[in-house]
């Protein structure tokens, strides 16, 4: 049942699933595999549905993950980015010119992911916002090149509003994406067809873009150390080192992490099981995890924490990671005709486990740089070419670019270490390299050969 009334941050992070309300037209959507949205239900002024009534819809504002409640609340003060108001929703800074066109983007739109069209939704506006609510059958390339120079200088600045490289250019993409179907349009099409690529930022662009923090990750070595330093005196404190242990072992997400039913822990195979139909992954993305080949450590304070959970009752479909109030059911959890046992509906506990391990810890580690650590790891070992492929692959990662360019990335210090080898002719274990000469090389060959029968 929807509350209403409004929210606070305890159950937006706990509610189950259902829609809901805040007030003034904003909800909070819980799906039923636990992903939290918010979404505002908006009037389309002029419109009508088909008994005559007033046309609603229900505009994205994105995902709970990434929108507080406070910034939900402050969208809904700026009119949300929907398309028209309801009456009791106060607005002064929205802009309608544009109304009757975006809803029709967002119909054309409807293919696509929910998550998606809230993205390029949010570009719209941005662009609307930059043009001051500019009608778009007026558009020149001189306002989309002013909307091009705000999304570089976005990137130039620092704080709040900073955008990251990545951010900037799917923005303009985004951006691109919606002029190049707007000028298809009735009422459009008298617009500059070349439109379209006046929001393209070019290369220089980027130069300008600072650059982010270096990111924090340990190194497996670390990383068994802080697991190994965790206490396991109570329940609460067992359930999270298993769930640190398990990020290093599948490379999982805190939202996984938590999703995780103790049927998708698979000893006998050596594999995790990612169901995107029933688990929070990235995407909606299945993939049977092999554990990565790590310290033994890790695998058996999983393995523990399973033989710990079906003494307790905790069977197939219950949660590997049950809420606490659910461990404490006692002799409940034993009932065969018990409902299965939901799992956590907030990845909070991951990032608490988290805090836990690195309590003496310098350096404070989180729940996404277990990446990190997993993707400098291959690289520091000697992999070939398909291993390193499997190695990403098992990560989640469609190909080895993603691995590269976003995760695992050397600190400057690496990088003046590894330039001073080089430097030295050295090899990273201190050795000179071996060098050849054409003939040594041509009989070096020839001997393989010979060795393999082809000589």
């Amino acid at each position: 049942m929807a509350l209403s009334g409004k929210l606070t941050k305890k159950l937006v992070e706990n509610l189950g699933a259902g829609r809901h309300g805040d007030g003034n037209g904003l909800y909070l959507v819980v799906d039923p595999s636990g992903a939290r949205r918010w979404i505002v239900r908006v009037v389309v002024k002029g419109q009508k549905n088909r008994r005559g009534g007033p046309l609603r819809t229900d505009f994205g504002l994105g995902s709970a993950e990434l929108v507080t409640l406070p910034q939900a609340r402050e969208e809904i003060g700026r009119g949300p980015g929907g398309i028209g108001i309801s009456a009791e929703t106060d607005a002064p800074r929205v802009w309608l010119a544009n109304d009757r066109l975006v809803y029709d983007w967002q119909v054309h739109a409807g293919r696509l992911a929910e998550q998606t069209v809230d993205q390029h939704l949010a570009a719209i506006r941005f662009m609307e916002g930059v043009l001051h609510g500019k009608a778009f059958d007026r558009l020149t390339i001189r306002d989309v090149n002013h909307v091009r120079s705000a999304v570089k200088e976005s990137m130039a600045t620092t704080g709040e509003g900073q955008k990251s490289r990545s951010t900037a250019s799917h923005q303009a993409s985004q951006i691109m994406s919606f002029l190049q179907w707007l000028i298809k349009q009735d009422g459009y099409k008298r617009l500059p067809a070349d439109l379209p690529s006046y929001i393209q930022l070019p290369k220089s662009a980027y130069a300008k873009a600072m650059p982010k923090a270096e990111k924090a990750y340990a190194s497996l070595e670390e990383a068994e150390a802080l697991l190994e330093g965790m206490p396991t005196l109570t329940l609460s404190e067992r359930r999270a080192r298993t769930m640190v242990a398990i990020a290093y072992l599948g490379a999982l997400r805190a939202d996984t992490v938590t999703s995780l039913r103790l049927s998708h822990f698979d000893p006998a195979q050596r594999q995790i099981i990612q169901d995107g139909t029933t688990s929070r992954t990235k995407n909606g993305k299945s993939l049977r995890i092999s554990w990565f080949p790590i310290s033994d450590v890790f695998s058996a304070a999983v393995s523990r924490w399973v033989e710990e959970m079906k003494e307790l009752g905790v069977r197939g479909e219950d949660a590997l990671f049950p809420s606490m109030p659910d461990l404490k059911r006692g002799k409940l959890l034993r009932d065969a005709e018990r409902a299965p046992l939901e799992p956590m509906a907030s990845k909070d506990a991951v990032a608490k486990a988290f805090a836990l391990a690195c309590r003496d810890s310098e350096v404070k580690y989180n729940p996404h740089s277990v990446k990190d650590t997993l993707a400098a790891e291959r690289d520091r070992r000697p992999l070939t070419q398909q291993q390193r492929k499997a190695w990403s692959e098992n990560m989640g990662h469609e190909n080895e670019k993603i691995t590269e360019t976003h995760y695992g990335k050397l600190s400057e210090a690496e990088r003046f270490d590894l330039f001073e080898e080089i430097g030295k002719g050295q090899n990273a274990n201190g050795s000179s390299p071996l060098r050849l000469t054409d003939a040594q090389k041509l009989t070096l060959l020839n001997e393989v050969l010979a060795r393999v029968g082809l000589g």
